[in-house]
């Protein structure tokens, strides 16, 4: 029995073993990829170039010998709480396996070490051929996802207690509405390929490769990325509800406060006005000279403002 063979050379890894190889990029650069190309040479430079950056849409396109897919998977942050979107292509042929990432991925990390290290223990050492190393990979990578939904529903009832207390900073609230929202347009963005594409590949898989019972499976992961797909869903439609009805609330406050202060404008002009006629210095102004001309335009004064008072409650402006 042949045995295994792990070859590291600088931003990729080949991992050899009996009917396979598995060669791990995970810094791809053009000289990479023409390394690469030495060794697999019918792989179209179309595709290798797509997997330099910018990312690419996902996708699956079946070759002569090999099908190539790219697919985003979300990573999460916790020191800033932000999710981010990482491509992965794949090159999957008969007996060779190639993936190319950023190296951000834990879950291809994890299984690199389980080929590094022979842990009994790891999906590794049950795999055979790609078509099983694939389906192990994309089914972490997947997995990986709901521990994610979970941080974006917390941070979600987290924002709605937050939203609804009365001591919430408005800037605070609006930047962490935000960056959830960003958070969920972008777990929407990286999964909403993966049914697609995994539907296309299990279609043109029987061509290239020997899927030899591995349908049901790679069926579980579709049922994943719909599951992913529908949490999202409901994620996105919870934050966009619990932000309208806070953006309400912002509104009626302001709407308050604006006819609060144009009541007290109200209030304050046609007094002003009254004083503002006594003012004048004019021969012939009447009441001024009288005894007790001031009381009487004190009175003028307050009767305006009372009249005024009277017709804003009257109006239910106050």
């Amino acid at each position: 029995m042949a045995k295994d063979k792990t070859e590291s050379l600088s931003s990729y890894t080949v991992y050899d073993r009996p009917g396979m190889a598995w060669i791990n990029v995970t810094s791809p650069s053009a000289d990479i990829l023409a390394e690469i190309k030495l060794r697999f040479p019918f792989l179209m430079d179309l595709d290798l170039r797509d997997c330099l950056p910018p990312y690419q849409r996902p996708k699956m396109i079946a070759r002569q010998g090999y099908i190539f897919l790219v697919l985003l998977f979300p990573i999460y942050h916790e020191n800033t709480r932000r999710i981010k979107v990482r491509e992965i292509d794949i090159f999957i042929g008969p007996n060779f396996l190639i993936t190319s990432h950023t190296g951000e991925l834990k879950a291809i990390r994890d299984m690199a070490g389980c080929f590094e290290d022979n842990v009994p223990s790891c999906p590794p050492e049950y795999v055979k051929a790609p078509v099983d190393l694939l389906h192990a990979i994309l089914d972490t990578l997947l997995k990986d996802c709901f521990p994610m939904l979970t941080h974006v529903a917390n941070d979600i009832q987290e924002l709605e207690r937050r939203l609804f207390s009365s001591d919430q900073e408005e800037s605070e609230a609006v930047r962490d509405t935000l960056r959830i929202k960003t958070n969920v347009v972008d777990f929407r963005q990286a999964m909403q390929g993966h049914k697609r594409v995994i539907e296309k590949f299990m279609v043109a898989a029987p061509q290239v490769l020997k899927l030899d019972g591995m349908k049901v499976l790679y069926e579980d992961l579709i049922n994943h990325a719909k599951e992913i797909w529908d949490f999202l869903d409901n994620d996105q439609k919870t934050i966009d509800t619990v932000f309208e009805s806070y953006t309400s609330i912002i509104n009626y406050e302001t709407s308050q406060a604006t006819k609060a202060l144009s009541a007290i404008a109200l209030i304050i002009f046609p007094t002003a006005l009254v004083a503002a006629v006594f003012a004048m210095d004019s021969e012939h102004m009447p009441i001024r000279g009288y005894s007790g001309d001031w009381w009487i335009m004190l009175g003028l004064v307050t009767t305006t403002a009372t009249v005024v008072i009277y017709f804003l409650k009257k109006k239910r402006w106050l």
